[in-house]
């Protein structure tokens, strides 16, 4: 019974960045969305980097030699930058200029495109894992299960929100049924394959660690000094550590 708890677990916590893309279609204002959610997206990343991701890595590595998992991760995580890199010859070009002529406008829009297209690629490889945990957690422990869906949904709000409010949705409904789903689909791979090695999952995870370092070093810090002087940014930034300080008590 628990491991379908989980599987209905994975499809809410994905959901959540429909919560997102609710609060987007809300605001009227793009320009100061865009940077509030950026600078909220940037701190969401961060942490989920630092908090999560690298502490999986090496807890899946465990057993393994030092010198074996930085080998792993400079080679895996170097993918994962090289992929979407790769991803920039097949996306609009981009640029970071913040000017106020016509034509600089119509850039920095498809620099907003940009980041949400990649950000949503990534997170799609990112949510298949965190379905597939919170699955498997939900097989031993409900509550645990549960808690970490609760976790999970809180960061996928302000991701939603960037998503949503720098891409066009009709445009890629696709995409932002993969984005939504994934978790869901994860799950659905726990419940179909119940097992999946701890080294194909870490090499998984720090392919996801590298794409999301090139996101936000790449990506969202630009974007973020750019905007640094708005106070969109400022209360961007304050309200993902909120989130985060949730979090850590829930």
């Amino acid at each position: 019974m628990d491991q379908y708890f989980g599987i209905i677990l994975t499809l809410v916590a994905g959901l959540f960045f429909l919560v997102g893309g609710l609060i987007s279609s809300k605001v009227k204002n793009k320009d100061k969305l865009n940077a509030f959610s950026i600078a909220l997206a940037l701190v969401i990343i961060l942490n989920l980097l630092i908090m999560e991701l690298i502490p999986e890595i090496f807890e899946l590595l465990e057993g393994y030699d030092l010198s074996f998992k930085i080998l792993l991760i400079i080679i895996f995580g170097a993918l994962g930058i090289l992929l979407l890199k790769i991803l920039d010859f097949f996306i609009p070009d981009h640029h970071h200029e913040h000017h106020d002529n016509e034509i600089d406008k119509k850039e920095h829009i498809s620099h907003m495109k940009h980041i949400g297209l990649i950000t949503l690629i990534s997170l799609v490889l990112h949510n298949l894992l965190e379905g597939f945990t919170i699955a498997g957690m939900s097989v031993n422990d409900a509550k645990m299960g549960l808690m970490v869906c609760v976790s999970v949904a809180l960061h996928n709000i302000p991701l939603g929100t960037t998503i949503f409010s720098t891409l066009e949705i009709k445009k890629n409904k696709l995409l932002v049924l993969s984005l939504t789903l994934s978790s869901f689909i994860g799950g659905l791979i726990f419940l179909l394959i119940g097992d999946i090695s701890n080294l194909v999952l870490a090499i998984i995870s720090i392919i996801t660690l590298g794409m999301l370092i090139y996101i936000s070093l790449m990506e969202l810090l630009p974007e973020l000094i750019g905007n640094i002087k708005k106070k969109e940014t400022i209360i961007g930034l304050l309200t993902g550590v909120i989130i985060i300080i949730i979090a850590l008590f829930i």
